[in-house]
């Protein structure tokens, strides 16, 4: 027996169909919104020599350069400004 104007069960794998879509657009959207360096999180790319000063500051904090290689980084920077 249908029912109404022949939509019967036989659309319910329609429904089921478009709810997997709408799931799988969602967690896309929430994957790429906690990507780092995207626009919706503000995120910056290392570009700029403040931003790089850090990075060399760190990597001397780390100990993976020494004293002489972050003037020389920090050099480089200040000629390129």
């Amino acid at each position: 027996m249908m029912y109404g104007n022949g939509f019967g069960w036989g659309w319910m794998w329609f429904g089921g169909v478009m709810l997997l879509l709408i799931l799988a657009a969602l967690i896309i959207l929430i994957i790429r919104a906690g990507t780092p360096g995207s626009p919706a999180r503000g995120g910056q790319l290392a570009s700029t020599p403040n931003s790089a000063r850090q990075i060399a500051e760190e990597r001397l904090a780390r100990g993976e350069i020494t004293p002489d290689e972050f003037r020389q980084v920090v050099r480089a920077l200040d000629e390129r400004t």
